[in-house]
């Protein structure tokens, strides 16, 4: 399959018609390893981004200074693959999927999980997937900006928008001493993957924010793109109960199938799993203690600008009329151009606050830590403990059990 593999890069490489077969062998191991070539080329995050947002942020800082109204000029990174390339050869991959057989499942000692639901589970990855490389495609188009945001990520209600906006306007901010170096942070992370026995690396990078590479099995510290960033202690607390999360989701996922050879697949991507990611990262903070009054602030504007973006009829027009709410609402200028402008990349910030309220009503925590699953698919492999995988390596008692 390596081969096929390195065929299949180059052809998307060089934007030509590719068309792939799986083996009716073991379809489920050929499907999980084209997966992995297709997350690295149609992840948003990796292909969609302003790339003059800092010119656009002094633009706008000025602008705001002097009470003059401000209007985006963004551009943003050409996307590097063809989408017509990409989009055929996953449709083709969706009919690939007919060749799970209930054999298979049998060769993986499934207990309740049938060949339907299987080729449901593969087939609904790849719709998310083309998703992405529709949206990264079209991004500069502000119709499919939105409509393609939607799909992947649906828009919370008002009800919970006003509820966020009753609770920010309660919280109590201050200015925190930020005295942790990425050094130190990376040393919290360490530790913290010590006390529950995980085998994870953890690097610093100069980046601008702490991230999970689940298919690198390590977890980033930010040093700052200019390598000078700092840390408050109660962020860096919550920033090793944050991310640790999301590599324990990867790990147990990873770990999960190894009796049976059941691929990796629920360690590293499964369909729609964001919000549960996002949400569930947030549900450990409250859990440990480790949430503090200024990162509830900036989780419930979060939600409130996502919101607001989702509900602009003319994007660049509006964009600086969504600002001033935020200000209005106590956040820096800076901050709710950030908000925005993340927001017209992907429009997807209302997931973490949303995300926690659904963690919050699930009963079997352990269920939703077998891999990077939202509920529908935890529950559909849940079912499968004791036949297709195993338990979760790290349990819901390790992680949320904990203070400092």
């Amino acid at each position: 399959m390596r081969s096929e593999i390195n065929r299949i890069e180059d052809k998307i490489e060089n934007e030509e018609k590719v068309e792939a077969k799986v083996s009716r062998k073991r379809p489920v191991k050929d499907l999980s390893e084209l997966l992995r070539l297709l997350l690295d080329k149609t992840q948003w995050f990796k292909n969609i981004k302003i790339t003059n947002k800092k010119e656009q942020l002094n633009e706008f800082k000025k602008k705001h200074e002097r009470d003059e109204r401000y209007i985006p000029d963004f551009e943003f990174k050409d996307y590097p693959y063809n989408e017509k390339v990409l989009t055929e050869l996953i449709e083709d991959l969706k009919d690939e999927c007919s060749k799970i057989t209930s054999k298979h499942l049998e060769n993986y000692e499934a207990k309740n999980m049938t060949a339907d639901d299987l080729k449901k589970f593969f087939r609904d990855i790849l719709e998310e997937l083309e998703l992405y490389v529709k949206l990264a495609s079209n991004i500069e188009d502000e119709d499919s900006w939105k409509s393609y945001s939607e799909s992947i990520w649906p828009m919370t209600n008002q009800e919970t928008v006003e509820e966020s906006k009753k609770q920010l306007l309660e919280i109590k901010t201050a200015d925190l001493k930020k005295n942790v170096s990425p050094e130190e942070l990376k040393q919290m992370f360490e530790e913290e993957l010590d006390r529950i026995s995980m085998d994870y690396s953890v690097e610093v990078r100069e980046t601008g924010g702490c991230f999970n590479i689940p298919e690198e099995k390590t977890v980033v510290v930010a040093a700052g793109e200019d390598g000078e960033r700092m840390f408050s202690e109660s962020e860096a607390q919550m920033l090793t109960m944050h991310e640790i999360f999301h590599a324990i989701r990867a790990y147990n996922g990873f770990k999960a199938g190894e009796k049976t050879g059941f691929p990796d697949i629920i360690g590293l991507h499964t369909p729609f799993y964001d919000r549960s990611e996002e949400g569930g990262a947030l549900y450990r903070e409250e859990e440990t203690g480790t949430t503090y009054p200024e990162k509830e602030f900036d989780y419930h504007l979060r939600l409130i600008a996502a919101y607001k973006v989702s509900e602009t009829d003319n994007f660049e027009e509006e964009f600086h009329e969504v600002c001033r709410e935020l200000i209005d609402l106590g956040a820096t200028p800076r901050r709710s151009f950030e908000l925005v402008a993340r927001n017209r990349e992907a429009l997807r910030h209302h997931i973490y606050q949303a995300g926690r309220t659904d963690w919050k009503e699930i009963e079997n925590k352990n269920m939703m830590l077998i891999g990077k699953l939202n509920e529908e698919w935890a529950e559909k492999f849940q079912g499968e403990i004791g036949g297709m995988i195993q338990e979760p390596e790290i349990t819901a008692d390790q992680i949320f059990n904990f203070s400092y």
